[in-house]
């Protein structure tokens, strides 16, 4: 509030006290009717002011409600004008001009605010919510209605409708603002309080007054006559400071839907109670008790029939929820199962093992917290199945997997990691001997002879790798890359054997310490560097690009799997995560004054990242400093990541911001349809694991149709990633997809190759 609004208030409202209080004092009725209609105009003018001022000031998203309720004041105050001139002609029809005045700004406050709560509301949702409207609306009308029934000297039915409407209009105003808080989920703050308490201010008022009236009880200069005041000064200053943000916060939203459920509750208990006040009452117009009657039955049937809508949604919601699962159970068992084989896929696999590792982790008691891995590579395959064809490659696998499945007699968990690889995971084994005991029978067992109907007895080999946790392993990843690297020693060495992971592959344990150790210096340094991969769709026409953040170190290059893990272990993602923004919002802001077309620009974003406090400021924050809008970004953080309960409320906050999501990797986590559909994103990337073997991967590409088929109906982009070869570019457009990303058309590249080869320039102004 500036300083000239405080003296102006500060004046306005010092009159406005004045004026009352000398109403209380002087002895003459003129002059005391003079002064209280001198506080009621500066009151009701003072309302106005602040409620301009509110308007001049709020967000565009609540200059509709500011209109409705700058509406509302500047009503209440012309009919106050009007009123003191009829005072002065001592000129009093009744209804009175001053009555349309004063009566049209309830109802038009109201209808404001119900006009902005149901759009912004499903038509599931608005069906349930106007009932509870309109039965608070009657509910609130048959109330005020009985407690006039017990006065007299209503007069005619036009005079007293017109004493009617005068608190009815003022509570159901007051009624559908209270029920708009919940109903769309605002956060509640002081200056929502302030509006409602003006308006039961106003209404409570106008109902004691017209009791007056009736009783032939008014009188000016009383303390009664400073209520009008003070609910117009009170609504006012809530006017002033009002603001409708929507909250972000899950549990505060359900607390909200609870609270609309009592709201037939409490309609009927109105109603009940104005039905037990009806009865009791002394003998009135039969008119008016019919009417209260009516009312309070309509408010018994709304009630009703919202519980019947409100069933019938549960009914469909459950039987969309029933289908969904069916669904996600399908997708869970394509997801992470072979098609093929019926074991366990890689996805599966990895899940069951990081499981098994932060198990025996944690295990600290027991003697053995041993996991042992056995990669298996079948030898000379490929030579198999390209002599004999995929269906002859692929009963041989089924086989493959039935051996093995029998060789290990019920021991260890066996999936099928890749085309012609196999794992065993083995919790607790009980030594080495024993391990290469059950080595050797594999390799053995998997070196007879395989009897194909089609082709013959066939021979194939087998070589092994093992390592083991935590022996010479310290994570679940780690055991995956030692395992590896111990089949790729036994297939050196000639095949048809197996070994263990050996000391000296702990060089690359004693790296990765020496790679924690240059990263965090890696930022001031100016190792990193970003560069950038186009995204093309179906007529090759880049539509965005991917920021990928690149890091070397004396020369030689980092894999980013081996550097952001780290990363993300010590915190240093923050600041580096951090600087791939600002990077790619200035490169961006760089193109675009060079004239280039800059398409929307993709930026991975951390776990971490998501949960540090400010995240959305600070990302805004970029973006203004920067010139670009978050609208030309999208943040694409991992399947698993958004998956997680505590992330909704920031993901919801970034979307608000106007920053685009996207789901990345998706498909390698724990899919969930159910948390899917509740997400606040826009698109999905098929990881590129699905991608790769598309083209002779069943099960593979049943996953990408149905990936692409889920967004449609969710209404979502797809971007595929890994796009190498043009048969898989054109298996991806016969499903649908629509976006690619990949080798077949450009590796990531430096800024000023992507602008040369990649972007269009920007069409020349015309000519001054």
């Amino acid at each position: 509030m500036s300083f000239a609004e405080r003296i102006l208030t500060a004046v306005w409202l010092s009159a406005t006290t004045l004026s009352f209080l000398a109403s209380l004092w002087v002895p003459s009725p003129g002059a005391r009717l003079f002064l209280d209609n001198t506080s009621w105009t500066l009151a009701f003018w003072l309302s106005a002011f602040w409620a301009w001022r509110g308007w001049r000031q709020a967000p565009p998203t609540d200059r509709a409600l500011h209109t409705g309720l700058l509406t509302f004041a500047v009503l209440v105050a012309l009919g106050q004008m009007v009123w003191n001139v009829q005072v002065a002609l001592d000129w009093n029809p009744f209804p009175a001009p001053a009555d349309l005045l004063f009566l049209a700004g309830g109802p038009l406050w109201a209808a404001t605010v119900i006009r902005a709560t149901f759009a912004r509301l499903s038509r599931d949702r608005a069906y349930p919510a106007a009932l509870d409207f309109g039965g608070t609306v009657l509910a609130l009308l048959a109330f005020t209605l009985v407690i006039y029934l017990p006065s007299g000297g209503v007069g005619s039915l036009a005079v007293g409708t017109v004493l009617v409407l005068y608190p009815a209009g003022f509570l159901a105003a007051a009624g559908v603002t209270a029920l708009a808080i919940p109903t769309v989920g605002v956060r509640i703050e002081r200056s929502h309080m302030l509006v409602l308490l003006g308006l039961l201010g106003y209404g409570l008022s106008w109902m004691q007054w017209n009791l007056m009236v009736i009783s032939g009880t008014v009188q000016p200069g009383i303390w009664f006559n400073a209520s009008f005041s003070v609910s117009a000064l009170v609504l006012g200053w809530g006017a002033r400071w009002l603001r409708f943000a929507m909250s972000a916060d899950a549990a505060y939203r359900r607390l909200c839907d609870q609270v609309m459920n009592y709201v037939p509750l409490l309609s009927m208990t109105l109603a009940a109670v104005t039905l037990v006040l009806l009865f009791v009452a002394p003998d009135g117009r039969a008119g008016m008790q019919a009417l209260i009657l009516v009312c309070c039955l309509l408010v018994l049937l709304l009630a009703a029939l919202r519980q019947t809508i409100v069933v019938s949604l549960l009914n469909r919601l459950r039987t969309a929820e029933a289908a969904v699962l069916r669904n996600e159970e399908q997708l869970y068992r394509v997801a992470h199962f072979d098609a093929l084989t019926g074991l366990p896929n890689r996805r599966y696999f990895e899940d069951a093992l990081e499981r098994a590792v932060a198990e025996a982790a944690r295990d600290t008691h027991s003697t053995n917290r041993r996991v042992a891995l056995l990669l298996i590579d079948l030898d000379h395959f490929k030579s198999v199945n390209e002599t004999y064809g995929h269906r002859v490659g692929d009963a041989l696998l089924s086989e493959v997997a039935q051996r093995i499945t029998q060789l290990l007699a019920g021991q260890g968990l066996v999936s099928r990691l890749a085309n012609d690889q196999f794992t065993v995971m083995l919790l607790r084994p009980a030594s080495r001997t024993e391990l290469a005991q059950l080595a050797a029978s594999l390799v053995e067992g998997l070196a007879q002879p395989w009897e194909l109907s089609e082709v013959g007895a066939q021979y194939m080999g087998a070589s092994l790798g093992i390592s083991l946790y935590p022996d010479d392993s310290a994570n679940s990843v780690e055991l995956v890359r030692h395992a590896h690297s111990a089949l790729h020693a036994t297939k050196s060495a000639g095949r048809g054997s197996y070994r263990f992971y050996i000391e000296e592959f702990t060089q690359i344990t004693r790296g990765r310490l020496e790679l924690r150790r240059r990263l965090h210096n890696a930022l001031q340094a100016g190792e990193f560097a970003l560069v950038y991969q186009p995204q093309l769709n179906q007529q090759r026409q880049t539509v965005g690009a991917e920021a990928l953040l690149r890091w070397s170190v004396d020369g030689k290059a980092v894999p980013p799997d081996e550097f952001i893990p780290l990363a993300e272990e010590s915190g240093l993602i923050v600041p580096i995560g951090l600087w791939v923004f600002e990077t790619a919002c200035h490169q961006m802001a760089q193109w675009r004054a060079e004239g280039w077309q800059v398409p929307v620009v993709s930026v991975n974003v951390s776990t971490i990242q998501l949960r540090e406090p400010g995240f959305t400021q600070t990302l805004l924050g970029v973006t203004q400093r920067a010139g670009v809008t978050p609208a030309s970004l999208v943040l694409e953080i991992t399947e698993s990541q958004l998956l997680d309960e505590s992330l909704y409320a920031i993901a919801l906050e970034l979307k608000n911001a106007g920053f685009a999501l996207s789901i990345d990797d998706f498909g390698t986590g724990h899919s969930s349809l159910i948390k899917l559909k509740r997400l606040p994103v826009s698109e999905l990337k098929i990881d590129k694991v699905f991608v790769r073997d598309i083209v002779v991967d069943v099960n593979d590409r049943e996953i990408c149709a149905t990936v692409n088929a889920l967004a449609r109906t969710l209404g979502l982009e797809v971007v595929a990633e890994g796009v190498e070869t043009e048969e898989q570019l054109q298996l991806l457009i016969r499903m649908g997809c629509e976006r690619f990303q990949g080798w077949l058309f450009a590796p990531a590249l430096a800024p000023q190759q992507l602008a040369e080869h990649w972007l269009q320039r920007q069409a020349p102004h015309a000519a001054q």
